[in-house]
């Protein structure tokens, strides 16, 4: 403590900066203390229980279902529940599988469940009721979106990666072309193609649902930046690596799969979560497309009158979360990292 002191106020700048953020600090944290905390208001049922001194999370509490299951039936929300569950166990398997260097048995682990979990989640299953797309809503859609858009993103990025780096012209071509494409075209302008113009390139009375349209797209968008990423690592890979692994008789594949990957992931690691946290925030923007994940639920949630001006509450709860999110797989990045230094120095 005495050494941060120290290095605070270290000479004249430092000494500047330091007495600016506890400026900061102290006029916006008190504030906001007082009135996230001291002053708010936490237990009751309806408006009148919050005396608008302070925070009314009563509100949250209140339209806690609304906010994380949207309009989905609350006797049919075990069956979210239950998605969810499928699909961290599909990502935990999928992890667990390609640590052993089981790239196939990876994909088909995270394939089975992303399939499992869109059917568990519209009550598809025998069993279950099913339940529209339009009712879907809420954080669980949110964390579906992210789920299944994450692992596609990967693995087709990989690919993406691979293609960039081919000897083929042809492949390499392709894959240059649709990266730098995607990553030129705005969110948002994808959404909506795959909203609104997908429909119209398919065979007469085919149907496509609007969530399948939606992950479509943000797969789409997001493997071009998961594609880089892979593609930095793989480029900073020793070619002595590639040169050792085939003077031991590992074929191409082999090589590919337990020296070169590998290593490669453990270089664009950082990029790898700096795409992943994006692809959570960019969630998000499905609102604009007339889906309401939680960000959506938010402002319905907000818009019920007669809770009156519960803005800041509901945009506060609805960041909270989202910066959360950011902060686990920013966590989980590091952790990984440092795993990963640590196995290199053995």
């Amino acid at each position: 403590m005495v050494d941060f002191v120290r290095r605070s106020f270290s000479d004249g700048p430092t000494s500047l900066v330091t007495i600016l953020a506890l400026v900061v600090l102290i006029g916006g944290g008190i504030p906001l203390l007082n009135w996230a905390l001291f002053n708010a208001d936490f237990v009751g049922s309806a408006p009148a229980d919050c005396r608008r001194v302070g925070a009314c999370w009563v509100f949250i509490s209140q339209k806690a279902g609304q906010l994380f299951y949207g309009f989905y039936p609350q006797e049919l929300r075990w069956q979210v529940n239950a998605s969810m569950v499928v699909t961290a166990l599909g990502l935990i398997g999928a992890f667990a599988a390609a640590q052993r260097y089981q790239i196939a048995l990876a994909g088909a682990i995270y394939a089975l469940s992303v399939s499992m979990s869109f059917t568990v989640f519209g009550g598809r299953l025998p069993g279950m009721t099913a339940v529209p797309v339009e009712k879907w809503g809420g954080l669980t859609l949110t964390l579906l979106l992210f789920g299944i858009g994450v692992g596609v993103s990967f693995l087709f990025g990989g690919l993406l990666a691979m293609g960039r780096r081919s000897d083929k012209p042809l492949i390499r071509s392709i894959a240059s072309v649709y990266v730098e494409f995607m990553r030129g075209v705005p969110l948002i302008a994808i959404l909506f193609v795959a909203v609104i113009l997908l429909p119209l390139f398919l065979p007469s009375g085919a149907d496509a649902n609007l969530f399948l349209r939606i992950v479509v797209g943000i797969c789409l968008y997001t493997s071009s930046y998961m594609a880089e990423a892979i593609r930095a690592g793989l480029d900073a890979v020793p070619t002595g690596s590639r040169e050792a692994a085939y003077a031991l008789g590992l074929s191409r594949w082999n090589t590919q799969k337990l020296v070169v990957f590998p290593q490669a992931l453990t270089i664009s690691l950082p990029g790898l979560i700096n795409t992943m946290v994006a692809l959570a925030k960019d969630t998000s923007l499905v609102i604009i497309v007339g889906v309401h994940d939680l960000l959506g639920s938010t402002q319905l949630a907000i818009g019920d009158v007669s809770w009156g001006n519960v803005l800041w509450e509901g945009y506060f709860f609805a960041g909270t979360v989202y910066f959360l999110m950011c902060y686990v797989l920013n966590f989980i990045g590091r952790r990984l990292e440092i795993r990963a230094r640590r196995t290199t120095a053995r």
